[in-house]
């Protein structure tokens, strides 16, 4: 008779820890195979038990590294005889919310936040140009309309500055990128949280939002990449232009187009 092999053995993606600083061990190790695959998402990860023994620590510390991986968004853990940890996709909102916090719990000022915006958001727009749906097209004219009408009923900064927000958030959602959604939702937030340092010229700007808006979402909708972000260069150096808490060097000159697009 024919000898057969047996069968190789899976090669487990997670090794003992360090006995100094287990806990970070286990969620570096937990962290790594999940984003990098070789725990695909919506498997189930390996009990408790089972881990505890594979890393060599306690189950305490398996189970405290599962809830830190669940608030960050990256384990589901689910109730039940079918429950377990499971791998998931972090939503956008995981690192909108850190960047948010980081934004604001670093101190990061208005200029700091200007400097930002006057390379991220123009690149923005020549994605959403490129990639953007009907669907999105429609909501970014949509928030279009709600800014003008805003701007009709006397609507201070406030009302629009918000309105703003989202159109910003919109078209990050349309470059399909979700890094770009998620800095977009944590740099909007950090800048509506600073907005009682806008004053007094944040009206003069309010009062410009909707024509920008406009002008970007048609450059968008015609698919014209370049003319949209530099409609949007235009929109963020006017508020850098008009606030005196923002105190810029010369922008550097828009870059060329970039080349690649998105899968």
């Amino acid at each position: 008779m024919a000898r057969t092999d047996p069968p190789p053995q899976a090669v487990s993606p997670f090794v003992p820890v360090r006995r100094i600083r287990s806990f970070d061990d286990v969620v570096i190790q937990l962290r790594r195979a999940i984003l990098g695959g070789q725990v695909r998402q919506g498997e189930r990860l390996p009990g408790e038990r089972e881990l505890s023994q594979t890393f060599g620590v306690s189950r305490p510390t398996v189970r405290e590294a599962l809830r830190s991986l669940e608030a960050t968004g990256v384990v589901e853990v689910r109730p039940g005889k079918a429950g377990g940890a499971y791998a998931v996709a972090p939503p956008a909102s995981v690192v909108g919310d850190a960047v948010a916090t980081l934004v604001n719990l670093a101190g990061a000022t208005l200029s700091d936040l200007a400097e930002f915006r006057v390379s991220f958001e123009p690149d923005n727009a020549w994605w959403a140009a490129k990639r953007a749906t009907e669907a999105d097209l429609e909501l970014l004219s949509d928030l279009v309309g709600e800014a003008r009408e805003v701007l009709k009923s006397g609507g201070s900064w406030h009302p629009i500055g918000e309105v703003d927000a989202r159109w910003h958030e919109a078209l990050a959602r349309a470059t399909k990128s979700n890094l770009r959604i998620g800095i977009s939702q944590g740099l909007h937030d950090a800048v509506l949280h600073q907005v009682g340092a806008l004053k007094p010229t944040a009206e003069e700007y309010g009062g410009a939002i909707p024509r920008d808006l406009a002008r970007i979402t048609k450059a968008v909708t015609e698919r014209d990449a370049d003319r949209a972000r530099q409609a949007m260069r235009a929109h963020v150096e006017r508020f850098n232009k008009l606030n005196a808490h923002v105190q810029l060097d010369a922008a550097p000159p828009l870059v060329s187009s970039p080349r690649s697009s998105r899968r």
